[in-house]
């Protein structure tokens, strides 16, 4: 049983990594589509395009960026952190600068697909692949204490946005995002990299001795035609295609179950924090049971929020069944960060988080056509989270055949 004290000794000591990788998963916020949301409206009226349009521009943008991952996000494994990172932060602030100065359907695209690549897609990735590096005997509470800048970025980012886009309009809150990058997100991530010295130049160490007996490389085509990628990418593509479609749908949800905007909007707290006690609390069961043996496992509070959704009309039932979304969410977040570097091991963890990370942003690009398309065909949202709900048990089932390390990569 791990005790308080060593959970205090652990985040004291490992207190500036953790905040490194707490603010990449904060700020990845940025490329988010809860936040990005946001945003639509006003382009769209701008614009003059319809939903259908927009929908489709942004489908095509998340589509692009999850092509691109796998080798962006390669180079993890071979750059210095501080110069990949600082690379991630500037992709990140050349998309907010190409957004807002948006008068084109093309700029708009290009904008959106930097967005959903630096900020959705590698800023994330560089989080969680530098806690599954950096950290061995404590990885899953390492990945889950920085993996908690995602539900502060959920909590706190909309209603700063919000305030922003009201008092400058949508182009000056991305420009004050785009600033943020440089003055605050690219010196603290340098700072907090520098006090963290020790411990990346021990592993570097480590790894260019490994490296001479040890040249690992990998294959993408030959790791999609193993066993492991289609037990694990389902369950990947299920949580993130789910996600967005509700979040996508939420209002129109609320109207169609007579639950207020506003109602519906506070909910989205209760996802956040639920996400949080998850990404929390999973980290001491990992590093006792592993993540490959949690992994069949996570989905099942996902499939109980589900069946709320089809059965309860209340307006408890949205908050509830968010909370059972985001519980796991944000533990199978982390059981499956660790279960990959315990599979794959941590040299090629950039490499190989990069191909299941695209599996699960070309979901959020799927989930919002799927529903709309259902919908469009007057199938109503207890048939399309029964359909949901039946798949994500099959999946479950399908998680629970054994998971092997692999060597051969």
């Amino acid at each position: 049983m791990i005790t308080k004290d060593q959970i205090n000794n652990f985040l004291k000591y490992n207190s500036s990594l953790l905040g490194f990788g707490f603010l990449m998963a904060f700020f990845s916020s940025f490329g988010q589509t809860f936040l990005l949301s946001l945003y639509l409206p006003p382009i769209e009226t701008f614009l003059g395009l319809t939903n259908t349009e927009l929908g489709s521009i942004y489908a095509i943008a998340t589509i692009g960026s999850a092509l691109t991952l796998p080798w962006l996000g390669g180079f993890f494994d071979k750059k210095d952190i501080r110069y990949y990172s600082l690379f991630v932060i500037l992709g990140l602030f050349l998309s907010l600068l190409i957004l807002s100065f948006s008068y084109y359907v093309v700029m708009v695209i290009i904008g959106f697909y930097g967005l959903r690549l630096f900020g959705q897609g590698l800023m994330t990735h560089t989080s969680v692949s530098s806690m599954a590096r950096y950290f061995s005997s404590n990885r899953g509470k390492a990945i889950g204490a920085a993996s908690l800048g995602h539900p502060a970025g959920e909590a706190l980012l909309p209603i700063l946005i919000a305030l922003l886009i009201s008092a400058t309009g949508w182009r000056g809150a991305l420009q004050i995002s785009a600033i943020s990058c440089i003055v605050l997100i690219v010196p603290l991530a340098l700072i907090l990299l520098y006090r963290s010295k020790s411990k990346i130049k021990a592993y570097n160490i480590q790894a260019r001795e490994e490296s001479k007996n040890d040249q690992k490389t990998i294959n993408i085509w030959h790791i999609i035609k193993t066993k492991n990628f289609w037990i694990i990418s389902p369950v990947i593509f299920m949580v993130g295609f789910t996600n967005t479609a509700i979040f996508f749908f939420q209002l129109k949800l609320g109207e169609v179950k007579g639950w207020s905007p506003e109602w519906v909007a506070g909910s989205i707290s209760a996802f956040a924090i639920a996400g949080a006690v998850g990404m929390l609390g999973i980290g001491s069961f990992i590093d006792r049971f592993t993540g490959k043996r949690l992994f069949p496992f996570y989905m099942i509070p996902y499939v109980a929020g589900l069946l709320i959704l089809v059965y309860f009309d209340q307006p408890l039932a949205y908050p509830i069944a968010l909370a059972f979304a985001g519980l796991a969410s944000g533990a199978g977040r982390t059981i499956k960060d660790s279960m990959l570097a315990e599979i794959y091991g941590v040299k090629i963890i950039g490499q190989i988080r990069s191909i299941f990370t695209t599996v699960m942003v070309i979901s959020t690009a799927i989930g919002p056509v799927i529903f709309g398309v259902m919908l469009d065909l007057n199938i109503g949202f207890s048939k399309i989270f029964s359909t949901v709900t039946i798949t994500m048990a099959l999946f479950v089932i399908n998680g629970l055949r054994r998971l092997h390390a692999v060597s051969e990569n």
